[in-house]
This record gives structure tokens, sequence and C-alpha cells, in this order.
């Protein structure tokens, strides 16, 4: 029986038991025995055992026999493609796991930590009941894993992952991963494919919390990429694009590349970091408004204008080749796709070329312009141009209105800020942008108690994929007092949208638990809190969330971002027009709240 525990509740969610017939051959995971198994249920077998083993026996985890995790990955592969029926792979998987020795982790005390917390603040997040499913694994293999229970208080000495504990807050928690990253990789070696794939899998299933926010069933990507890691570059779709990877290695390094992609974007999760390389840029900036590309400023010799509204890009329909290249390009929810994405689906379909025809809407009428490419310096930003580059810290608006860049700030700074902005008449704080500083600080301003405001989810480093429930807290303390912190009770607006993220969407929740503070604009990214970051083989390192944060109602962020009190939206007119319709809206709100 699989189950899940809910991720803030801590109740069980036990999955629906499906009664398997009782045939001899066949078990609930699948085809056990001598029944003959395929290539891709042969491998995705190997994946899941080797990910579980690596995760917790103590020849990894201490460093025991130098054993490399990897090596032997690299090593079972061959084997495992040349065998035939499950049981085959069953009896290997458990021979290598009796190489691997005794599993003494050498004591059995176990971590404080995960023994002193309460069972409803323990989050179970991956589903390892089939470890000890013999109708999958055989007898023998499920005893095996059966041995790799609750992981006592060890030093991991060279453990493919470590628990790092973030400097700007203490009770928050995750995984620092230390694997090799094959800069000289043979892309043609399927051994290294699978590697890579695997590594990747194995990661997410164990070190990401969001699975019940995935749109597919993770163990089901190894169904699909398999294949594709076997097929290498011939199984390069035709309507790839090669601008994805321009100049970037020939056709096994694109199918590689494009498989760990998309693979990475289903996670639909905005702290993972891109893996272009190589690509020419629009010289223009551009704003995402009412569904459509705006160009949102003017450069030297570009003959587009602010307000154009973007058709065509190189003869491509931009909203239809956006679509085409969707799957690589990370968004955790299809209405900010573009606005998060502009600057490589524009480059995408320029194609590495340096002229450029770009057909526009301008007052009502198609036109067409010759567009020059730049290289990365030389790229507009992909941020609005309103509040790309704040001049200062802080100002005082027309009407003795604060306004606050969060971008400029630092710690010391804040203090004497706010005693200039206490007899101001309201407050806007601009969280479009993203904080210089952790602002652990800053809420208590706003908030004169000690208030809970998130509820975070922390790796336990004692069962694989599963998590602690802490609940962070926001506020006026004694030592904030001390600094000549105080209350400010006049009116504040947060503004948002979907560039406020992760210690931004901290920020931006924790003032708003003040009383007189609501939050203006449009739903933030959806990726807050700790970032953990792991190396793929022979390809770039890339980023995702790996703590887990609700706010303190249990409300989702992930993927849902923060909802504004007040939703505000830019248009196309405003932006033609240079407006930024957000401040508008926020020094309107103030002046008649007062």
């Amino acid at each position: 029986m699989s189950f899940r525990r809910h991720p803030i509740c801590g109740k069980l969610l036990v999955s629906t038991l499906v009664l398997c017939l009782v045939l001899p051959l066949f078990g609930c995971q699948g085809r056990t025995g001598s029944q003959p198994a395929t290539e891709v249920e042969r491998l995705v077998k190997l994946c899941r055992v080797w990910g579980y083993v690596k995760y917790t026996h103590p020849a990894f985890l201490l460093g025991q026999r130098d054993k490399d995790w990897d090596d032997e990955l690299l090593a079972l592969i061959p084997q495992v493609r040349e065998l035939e029926t499950h049981e085959e792979v069953n009896v290997l998987l458990h021979e290598w796991f009796a190489s691997l020795g005794a599993v003494d982790y050498g004591t059995n005390k176990p971590m404080d930590i995960w023994a002193n917390t309460a069972e409803e603040d323990k989050v179970v997040v991956a589903d390892t009941s089939w470890t000890t499913d013999a109708s999958y694994l055989g007898k023998d293999l499920a005893s095996d894993l059966g041995q790799l229970a609750e992981i006592p208080d060890i030093k991991r000495l060279k453990a493919p992952v470590e628990l790092f504990t973030a400097r700007y807050l203490s009770e928050v928690s995750g995984p620092m991963f230390s694997e090799k990253d094959y800069a000289d990789m043979d892309y043609g070696d399927v051994r290294y494919r699978l590697l890579g794939l695997f590594r990747v899998w194995n990661a997410v299933e164990y070190y990401f919390p969001y699975h019940d926010l995935l749109d597919t069933d993770w163990l089901s990507n190894l169904d699909e990429f398999i294949p594709q890691m076997l097929a290498g570059g011939d199984g390069l779709r035709e309507d790839f694009i090669p601008g994805l990877w321009a100049e970037m290695g020939d056709e096994d390094f694109q199918s590689y590349a494009a498989a760990i992609t998309a693979l990475m974007v289903r996670m639909h999760d905005n702290h993972i970091g891109y893996g272009l390389m190589g690509i020419t840029f629009a010289p223009f900036p551009v704003m995402e408004a009412e569904g459509k590309l705006v160009v949102s400023g003017t450069t030297e010799d570009c003959p587009l204008t602010q307000g154009d509204v973007i058709l065509e890009v190189n003869g491509y329909d931009i909203y239809a080749f956006a679509e085409t290249v969707k799957e690589y390009l990370p968004h955790s929810r299809d209405d900010i796709y573009l606005s998060r994405n502009w600057v490589y689906i524009l480059s995408l379909a320029g194609e590495g070329k340096e002229e450029i025809g770009v057909t526009v809407l301008r007052d009502g009428k198609e036109e067409t312009f010759p567009c020059t490419w730049v290289g990365e310096d030389e790229a507009a930003l992909p941020v609005p141009f309103s509040y790309k580059h704040p001049e200062e810290p802080f100002r005082i608006l027309d009407g003795m209105i604060g306004l606050v860049n969060p971008a400029l700030l630092t710690t010391a700074m804040q203090y004497d800020m706010m005693d200039e902005l206490r007899d101001t008449s309201g407050l806007i704080v601009d969280l479009r942008q993203y904080p210089n500083y952790y602002p652990k600080t800053f809420p208590a301003y706003f908030v004169p108690e000690i208030i809970p405001a998130f509820i975070h989810l922390n790796l336990s480093m004692a069962v694989p994929g599963t998590y602690i429930k802490v609940v962070d807290h926001v506020g006026c303390q004694p030592e904030d007092a001390q600094r000549g912190v105080y209350y400010y009770d006049k009116p504040v607006v947060v503004l948002i949208d979907e560039f406020s993220q992760s210690s931004g969407e901290w920020m931006a929740w924790a003032i708003s638990k003040g009383e007189h503070v609501v939050l203006m604009g449009e739903n933030t990214s959806g990726a807050l809190d700790g970032v953990t970051e792991l190396s793929i083989p022979g390809y770039f390192p890339y980023q995702f969330t790996a703590i887990g944060a609700y706010t303190d109602d249990g409300g989702q962020i992930q993927r849902v971002g923060l909802t504004p009190d007040i939703p505000v939206s830019r248009t196309i007119q405003g932006i033609k027009e240079g407006r930024d319709e957000l401040m508008e809206a926020a020094v309107e709100y103030i002046v008649n709240h007062k």
C-alpha cells in the first residue's frame, strides 16, 4: 500500500488499494518472476533501486570500501540491458546489494531532530512502499532494501547529499549535493546519458517537497525519457529547435540536453535555472500585458517603439512559436509563461541570426521592421523597464508618501531609512524587484507582536523523502525595539507581480501580516524558500526548490504564488504611454486611506 502525507495538515492520505489478480507471475507493482521485461522496465527498476540505495546505504553514506555510487551504476547498466526477465534483474541487483557489504552504520542512535518531532509534524513526500514489495523486487531484493529503514545519527563522510542550514534563517534546512560533473562526458555513451537522467530523477524524487503539485506522476517520466536517452541523437525530434543549444555540441548533446531540460521543466519550479547557451538576444525590452508581448522601451538604432505589440519574429507567429518551445522553458504557471520567458522565446525564434524581421501591431496597423539581435551582454533584461533599476533605496513622493526599493536596501540601512519615513502619510514597498538582503527584521515595523507567518518543510535526513514541519514567526522582538524599530500604523501597499519571487515573496507575505497592509498587483512567482544545486553530468549545474513553504494558514505558495488583496494589471495602452499603472494605483490607494 502506498501513501503520502498531506504536506501541511499531516493527515495520511492512503492511496486506494488496488486488488491485483493473484496470478503466479504478476504483482501489484509490475511483472516479476521469469516473465519477460522490456528494456525500459528493467532500467526503471535499476534507477529506483540504485537511487534508494545510494541515499541510504552506509557503503555510500560513510564511504565504506571506497564505493562510488556512479561507478556502481555505470557497471550495472550494460548488465541490466543484456538481461531478459524481471527475475534476472532482481537476482543481479540482489547480488550487487550483497557486494556493498553489511548494513552497519556503526551506531543505532536516532537523529534527535527526527526522534523528537511529533508524528503530526512529520511529512511524507516520497512513496517508498515499493522497496519492500516482493512481488516487484523478488523476496531477496525486497529483504535487502527492507534493511534500509531509518538512518541513525551518523557523520556523512562521503555521502551524495548532506544537510545545509541557510544562514538567513536557522530553522530552514535542505539538501546539499556532492556529485561529479563529468565535464568531458561522451554524450553518445548511453551509460552516462542514463546516469544523468537517473541522478536528476532520484534527486527530485527524494529532495523536492512538491510532488503533490506535479502535473504528471514523477515515476511515469522514466518510461518516457529512458527511450530518449537510449536513442541519443538518432531520436531527436524533427521539430526540435537547434537554437536551444546553439554551437554547444552535436545531436547527441542536443538530445541529452533536451531530455534533461524537459524533465526539469515538468517540476514547474521558477527556481530552476535556464540551460540555453550560445544564442543571440532581442535588443529591446518587453513586457507582457493582456496576453501579448509589448515593447516596453526603445534602444538606439532599433526601429521599434514603446507600445508596439509583437506579432511575428523571423517569420514565426510568436505566440504559436512560444508553444513549441514551452516544454524547455521553466514556468510555474501558464499565465506567467510569456512574461517570465519572453527573452528566450524571442531569441530562439531568431535562430541565432543577426538581422531579424519583427512584425508588430502599431496604432492598429501591422508593420515589419529589421532589428539586429545582440550578444548576451547587450540583451535587455527580462524585467519591466519601469522598475528595472531603482536609483535610490527610498524616497518620498508627492503627498508625503514613502517609497521603498528593497533591491538597494541593506539591513543596516533600514533603520535610518525608517526614521526618515516615520512621518510619511503612507508607504509603498515595491517588491516587483528582488530584495538585496534577507529582510528578517523589516516586517517588525508593521507587525508589532510575534505571530506565525509561514510553515516550512525542512528536510529530514533520517528517512529519504520525508520532511519536518516548522513554524516561522515574524514581528517586533525586544532586540528590534532596542534598535529603534517602531510600529508604522499608516497605510502600506506592497506591490507584487510575477517577478516577486523567493525572498521577495517571503518579505511580501511577512509585511502583509500587518493590520494596515495590503498586497497590490498580480500573483507572485510561486517559488519561495531554500534552493539547492545539483550538477548534471557533462551538462550544467541547475538549481531547484528543496524546502517547502506555505502560509501560516496552510495556503499554497509554490506554483500558485501570493494573491494580491487588490488586483491591478498592466495594459497595452499604459505601456505605450510609459506609465507604471501598479505604482499609480498604490499612490491612489494611500491618498484615499490617509
